[in-house]
């Protein structure tokens, strides 16, 4: 069995390193990595060179965009779809309240040329819960501020709701109950919208359960792929 990890914005694959240790026993453990991100369309081509196998698919905040979007281009390289503080758009939309309204996101991008290094600490302290405690700064592209604006503007326009019907590959959400990244309500939307998902809510856990809650994310996802057919 293969398994993909693909991250969250500016996050090196090294962020899921302790939760791929907790799974490697199910089989090859491999990363997409964001580096070289010269336009939106890159992250759905880096994410594609990936797929080059059958897979489960574990996708994290705007992998999870990514992750959606191979389920329903990929589903005979898709065998399952883990998506952890996930949505299937970032941003606010006529009809659509679960996500950022775009001017935080556009304001973001402001903040991040004027002064990076406040902007990417603020961003760090928000992925955590107030009872969590983490250091997750070395998994982040810091000097990279080109790319994180695109990272950024992929967030802006990626959507994936109108996949969602359309995908039937099985699909577990995992999702932190004091999630501010990615509202809860982005997980119960896809949820209440895909085929064939289930949606685990983890209470006191913020944007990056599989960092602070490893062993229930672990057991949740060998659970899954152990009991869903392999379609």
């Amino acid at each position: 069995m293969n398994i993909v990890f693909i991250p969250g914005w500016g996050m090196k694959g090294e962020i899921f390193a302790s939760l791929a240790y907790s799974l490697s026993d199910l089989g090859t453990v491999s990363f997409v990595e964001w580096e070289g991100i010269e336009t939106v369309s890159f992250f759905h081509e880096r994410a594609k060179q990936a797929l080059h196998a059958r897979s489960v698919l574990i996708g994290w905040s705007l992998g999870s965009l990514v992750a959606l979007e191979m389920a329903h281009e990929n589903p005979e390289l898709v065998s399952h779809l883990v998506l952890i503080g996930g949505t299937s758009r970032f941003v606010m939309a006529e009809g659509y309240d679960a996500g950022w309204h775009p001017r935080i996101v556009e304001r973001m991008k402001k903040q991040l040329q004027r002064h990076p290094g406040e902007t990417i600490h603020a961003f760090l302290a928000s992925l955590l819960a107030e009872e969590e405690n983490a250091d997750l700064s070395d998994y982040f592209h810091r000097d990279r501020t080109k790319e994180l604006l695109i990272g950024l503007d992929y967030l802006l326009t990626a959507d994936a709701r109108s996949l969602l019907p359309e995908i039937h590959v099985p699909m577990l959400l995992i999702h932190g109950e004091r999630d501010a990244i990615c509202p809860p309500d982005a997980s119960r939307y896809i949820a209440a919208r895909a085929r064939a998902a289930t949606l685990a809510l983890l209470s006191n856990t913020g944007h990056v359960p599989f960092v602070t809650k490893t062993d229930e994310c672990a057991q949740l996802i060998q659970w899954f792929v152990g009991e869903k057919d392999d379609r």
